[in-house]
């Protein structure tokens, strides 16, 4: 009897320290906050990071407007074999005054103890001349 005891003690020991690990999944972040404004024919540079998980690049999305702002984003070491969609840079020369906005949005990879997390997050970034 004290034997069953013991291994169903250890069985619910099991699952309570899987489920409790599991409610302390990070959630995700995305920095900065804000980005820089820039200034219109200057060279443009700003790091994004994304916090809390491996960031599963079949799920990245982004979107630039105007389309033809003169800035790009991409993921840090695109074109190697260290592609990092947790680390992006947004890069170029601005070719327009006013309001360049940056929207991105994605997931993070799930482990055996928490789901994929969903991110989104929209930039603005001012332009003057």
């Amino acid at each position: 009897m004290k034997k069953l005891q013991h291994h169903l003690m250890l069985i619910i020991g099991l699952f309570l320290a899987t489920a409790l690990t599991g409610c302390f999944c990070d959630r995700v972040e995305v920095r900065p906050k804000t980005l820089p404004n820039a200034t219109l024919g200057t060279p443009y540079y700003a790091k994004i990071e994304v916090f809390g998980g491996h960031a599963n690049r079949h799920y990245f999305y982004y979107d630039i407007q105007p389309e033809k702002s003169g800035l790009e984003l991409s993921p840090r070491g695109l074109g190697t074999k260290r592609v990092s969609y947790n680390n992006l840079e947004v890069k170029g020369t601005p070719k327009v005054a006013g309001t360049i906005t940056i929207e991105l949005s994605g997931s993070t990879y799930g482990t055996n103890t928490c789901t994929g997390k969903r991110y989104n997050k929209v930039y603005t970034i001012k332009v003057e001349e």
